[in-house]
């Protein structure tokens, strides 16, 4: 069996997090990829220091989520030189968090996991046990709204217990609280090997600030135990320095060219929203042309119309901005229409995205663009429609935002829903002014 020269292993339960996760460690000037499907080989790359799988698991159900992670994991341990292994978890506590890291555990033969879903420069913070957003309980915050899965818990021990009632016994979730953490890394290396002593499996770790997250993780290096660390793209930066203290830079210089730009959002936050309301009203940028989907268009499947008049503007050089946000406005309308079509919101999120993923796979065919798209499962299906298994990092458009090439040729922008600020995607399209002549 022949193995690819690697180091770092993460394994994330959606694509965006596959990416900006990645993206810590490109920083570093590691060479790094992105694979879409968690249970093939990647090409062989002698000069990839980094691999990240996306297992798409975020919202199936715990045993099907369990499945893939265990044979992501086996993927990396069979076919991939891996020194480093890194399990990405949601800053907002989605998905099937626990199951997945005891599972992983389990795979590698390893004591302990790390759960560190603090990343405060995104305003995502852990304190007392409690996953705040911006200084708020994140049962208090729109994610508690969330169409497909709705967080209604901001307590993490909490939450990680009710995951695993009835499958695993024992108390095994533990807390490293912020009294300790803000004593350093010798206290907390302390009640670390304590927790473990005790028979815990998975561990919190209150964080307000990165040196807090980088004390937590230096604590984790110097354990003697094998210890798992799973967190956001926050806690990633912090083990990049310690991971790749050596590390040449492995880059491969890369000219971006000047093409149109085809933005597809199918995110339903309310960030994701303002994000596109202040590209709207921005005055810097004059050709954008916008493509507001209605609750009829995806039901009715009416794409003909959409296609032709992105295709159109995507000719004259127009940046086009194929968008949902308007949809989930009108909720009690969009309510009403699900209703008499008897179709659950949580089957109308996966509609919205297997016909965003259409119209996107059908544009790109008429012509070459830069894609960027917005919303986990959104750039997931995108990718599927292109026919996209891999994705290189190339560079950051915006704080946590990748821009990346497939291995034929498209370039990608992946953002989460979720993060960024109101002009994110302002400034996106400000990163791409600058090679316009080019």
């Amino acid at each position: 069996m022949m193995f690819i020269s690697s180091s770092i292993g993460i394994i994330a339960d959606d694509l965006t997090g596959a990416n900006d996760t990645a993206l810590q460690f490109h920083f570093k000037g590691c060479n790094t990829q992105v694979i879409l499907d968690y249970s093939k080989m990647a090409s062989e790359s002698s000069i990839t220091q980094a691999w990240a799988l996306s297992t798409e698991s975020r919202n199936i159900v715990p045993e099907a989520a369990v499945e893939r992670v265990e044979i992501a994991t086996k993927n990396f341990i069979d076919n991939y030189k891996i020194e480093h292994f890194y399990k990405k978890i949601d800053s907002t506590l989605r998905g099937n968090i626990a199951l997945e890291t005891l599972k992983m555990l389990e795979v590698l033969g390893w004591d302990a996991a790390l759960i560190l879903p603090a990343f405060p420069n995104e305003g995502r913070t852990t304190i007392g046990g409690y996953q705040l957003l911006k200084g708020l309980p994140i049962q208090l915050t729109e994610v508690a709204r969330d169409p497909v899965a709705p967080i209604n818990e901001s307590n993490i021990v909490t939450l990680l217990k009710s995951q695993i009632e009835g499958i695993y016994e024992g108390d095994i979730v533990g807390l490293v609280p912020i009294d300790v953490v803000m004593k350093g890394a010798a206290p907390i290396l302390f009640k670390i090997n304590e927790l473990i002593a005790q028979g815990k499996k998975l561990i919190v770790a209150d964080s307000v600030s990165t040196t807090d997250i980088e004390q937590v993780i230096l604590a984790a290096e110097k354990c003697s135990k094998k210890i798992l660390p799973c967190g956001s793209a926050g806690a990633a930066l912090a083990l990049s320095d310690i991971w790749l203290t050596n590390a040449k830079h492995q880059h491969i210089a890369k000219t971006i060219p000047s093409l149109p730009k085809l933005i597809v959002s199918g995110s339903a936050t309310e960030l994701s929203a303002s994000q596109l309301n202040s590209l709207r009203n921005d005055d810097d940028f004059e050709n954008l042309y916008f493509i507001d989907i209605k609750g009829s268009d995806i039901l009715e499947e009416n794409t003909e119309d959409i296609i032709d008049r992105a295709v159109n503007n995507l000719k004259h050089n127009n940046t086009v901005v194929i968008n949902t946000s308007q949809l989930f406005e009108s909720n009690d309308e969009l309510s009403n229409l699900l209703f008499e079509k008897e179709i659950t919101k949580k089957k109308f999120s996966s509609m919205i995205c297997d016909f965003l993923g259409g119209l996107t796979k059908r544009i790109v065919a008429a012509g070459e663009v830069i894609l960027i798209t917005v919303g986990g499962e959104t750039s997931y299906k995108c990718c599927k429609c292109l026919n996209i298994e891999s994705i290189q990092l190339i560079d950051t458009v915006a704080p946590a935002i990748p821009l990346g090439l497939d291995p034929n040729g498209q370039w990608i922008v992946t953002k989460s829903g979720n993060l960024g600020n109101q002009k994110t995607l302002v400034d996106i399209l400000k990163y791409f002014e600058q090679y316009k002549n080019e």
